[in-house]
């Protein structure tokens, strides 16, 4: 096996899924709405404090509801759907030259999937969430915090209300993310990240766009989609003869 190779990919897949699911994906021009709803009817120009907390609230709700998710980036696109309830996840990600990851989150058990690249392992990997730590961005949810919209919101340093439902506003990852190794390796940039957000007409987030220009202009726009909330959730444990514990150094890469 090769597990240098698998450890280095780690760092691929935690820019991919843990900043995916809290808003993640590229196309600067995605203008199809997400969700089922249309956008709220506060008016634009809405105080700051008013618009962060209504912000706040419509990540919160992705606590609270099984949701599908899109995402679209010039590195990875996705998609897979959550039962932050059940604590259960499947998520698919298309990487390019990097292969594809599928990833089955079930309570406290993540399984792994590479394909598309040679010299790595065909099995299903487990993984033991609690091994990869409180902070171990491949933790997807974490208790209290099953959807990562607590997260992601803790992040809004800034924002304003543009529009009914539209929001524009910058992030700050070291607030969440401190003692990350790749958000620390990222200086001042990832202290000033703008974003735009849309809402439903339920106050749900349903689009989540983050210009990751700034961190690397090979990046362009991050953009996450919401949509089919309440839908069933269903994930199957893969079988065990299909599947093999992770090196231990892929863990230690995606814990740190």
């Amino acid at each position: 096996m090769n597990t240098r190779r698998l450890a280095t990919t780690g760092v691929a897949i935690v820019a991919a899924l843990a900043l995916g699911l809290t808003g993640c994906a590229t196309e600067r021009d995605a203008a199809t709405p997400a969700g089922d709803g249309a956008a709220t009817s506060a008016p634009a120009g809405s105080a700051p404090s008013d618009a962060r907390a209504e912000l706040v609230a419509a990540a919160l709700k992705l606590n609270q509801q099984s949701v599908k998710m899109t995402l679209k980036s010039s590195v990875v696109n996705g998609s897979g759907s959550m039962d932050p309830a059940a604590r259960t996840g499947d998520m698919t990600m298309k990487m390019g030259a990097e292969g594809t990851f599928r990833i089955l989150m079930l309570g406290d058990h993540a399984y792994l999937k590479i394909t598309g690249m040679q010299g790595l392992p065909k099995k299903w990997l487990h993984l033991d969430a609690a091994k990869l730590g409180k902070t171990g961005q491949l933790n997807l949810m974490p208790d209290g915090d099953p959807g990562g919209a607590k997260q992601m919101a803790e992040s809004v340093v800034e924002v304003e209300k543009t529009g009914a439902g539209s929001y524009s506003g910058v992030l700050d990852y070291t607030r969440t993310k401190p003692d990350d190794k790749a958000i620390q390796a990222l200086g001042d940039k990832a202290k000033a990240v703008p974003f735009t957000a849309r809402a439903d007409d339920q106050g749900r987030l349903v689009e989540f766009a983050i210009d990751t220009n700034v961190l690397h202009e090979s990046l362009g726009t991050l953009i996450t989609s919401y949509s089919d909330f309440g839908a069933p959730v269903k994930v199957q444990q893969p079988p065990a003869s299909d599947t093999q514990e992770a090196p231990q150094e892929l863990i230690e890469s995606l814990s740190s």
